[in-house]
Order: structure tokens, then sequence, then C-alpha cells
């Protein structure tokens, strides 16, 4: 009877090394850890994450064969973590302005979608409050005894504009920050406690339910759902 031997394990051992490598939290735990050839404690490396301690404890559970602990209650890398760890060096050895441009564009490609529908926001509100605004003072012209009340609509306007501006310029990050962690807590396989559920359903439903919540909360509803649209596409880059 023959034997049939596993020829190429390499596909195997690329699959769990990229897993472990494809969350940020757990490339950073594998530098804490390589950083103290005489291993760190779980407080170590939750002070120096900023994680919670389910968030921790998951990603730690994922780190399964890449890092253990000894009798001390010690973290430290295995052979594997070690292996893996070379992986990440190689990929930031050496690089080139013609790489780091494609590094560029390939992280750019979601927080590009985000600005430049923010910006057209912001241009198309802008216009309809200099629009009203001048648009009011029109309208008054002929009752000078109501000189201050253009005055108070364009200061109005314009405060609310340069808010506009500021948020506008903060957004992007924030906005990044709130879809990944909606990516994490529903489509990447974990639910902080190191636990598989995988949500099922579709990111732009996801992203619509969140609009219409934050919506609904303001009392308008038509604002959610376009928040929502824009959320579930952003998602989906």
């Amino acid at each position: 009877m023959r034997m049939v031997v596993n020829e190429d394990p390499e596909p195997d051992v690329e699959e769990v090394i990229l897993q472990a490598l494809s969350h940020r939290d757990r490339r950073k735990i594998l530098k804490i850890l390589a950083s103290a050839p005489g291993g760190t404690t779980y407080s170590g490396i939750l002070g120096e994450t900023g994680l919670s301690t389910g968030r921790l404890n998951y990603h730690l559970k994922e780190l399964a064969g890449f890092i253990e602990r000894d009798d001390e209650r010690m973290y430290r890398l295995t052979a594997l973590g070690e292996k893996a760890l070379g992986t990440l060096r190689f990929t930031t050895e050496d690089l080139t302005v013609e790489v780091e441009g494609y590094v560029s564009a390939a992280r750019g490609k979601r927080r590009s979608f985000i600005t430049k529908n923010l910006n057209r926001a912001f241009y198309f509100l802008s216009a309809l409050f200099l629009t009203g605004s001048g648009a009011v003072t029109y309208l008054l012209r002929a009752k000078p005894e109501m000189y201050w009340l253009p005055a108070v609509i364009w200061g109005f306007s314009l405060a609310f504009i340069y808010g506009m501006n500021k948020v506008r310029r903060n957004a992007p990050r924030h906005l990044m920050g709130f879809i990944d962690w909606l990516n994490w807590r529903l489509f990447d396989d974990n639910g902080g406690n190191g636990a598989s559920r995988r949500f099922k359903g579709s990111k732009m439903m996801v992203g619509l339910v969140v609009g219409i919540a934050i919506g609904a909360a303001m009392g308008r509803v038509g604002f959610g759902i376009f928040l929502g649209l824009f959320l579930g596409a952003a998602m989906n880059i």
C-alpha cells in the first residue's frame, strides 16, 4: 500500500504566516517580543500595545505557534515566530522610492475615496450656505431696519463653514479608524474574546444600518442613509 506524503508543505506555512502578519496588532506583538530576548509579561505587552484585554487575548490566541509562555509566565517567540518576524523584516528592507510610491498608492485608495467625498460635501454645503446668505441679504435690501439680520446670518454661515473645514481635515483619520474597527468587530474572524464570529452580512448593509442609526439619533434619517451608503462603499474598498 502506497503512502501519500505531502510533498509541498510550503502553502500551509505561507498561509499561517501571512494570516499571523495580516493584522497590525499581531505584527506589533511580534516586534515587542523580538525586542525583549528575555521575554515579556502579559502586562508588558498590554501596556506597549494599548489594547484592551479582550482584544489582546484574541491576538495572543491567534499567535499560537508563533509565541509561547514559559513557566515564569513570560512570552517569547518560537522558531515559527522568528521566521514570521524575518518575513516581516524582509518586507521593510531596501525600500526604494518606487516601492514606497506603490505602497502609498495601495494604502491611499480608501483614504482618497473618503477625502474626495468629504471635499464634495464640504464644497456643496459651503456653496449652499453662502448662496442662502446672499439671498437673504438681497431680499432684505429694502428693509434697512433689518440691517443686523444679514450680518448675523453671514456670521453664522462663515462660522459653520470654518467648523466644517476643521472637521473635514480630521475626519479621514477618524473615519478610517472607525471603519477598521467595524471590519475588525464584524468581518475579521474575531469577537474580541478569541472566538471566531465572522459576520455573514454585507458590508454595504452594515454601513447602511450604522448610518441610519446615526441619522435617526440626530433626527436626520435622510442624512443617515447618505452616510450609510458612504460608509458601506468605503468598507468595501
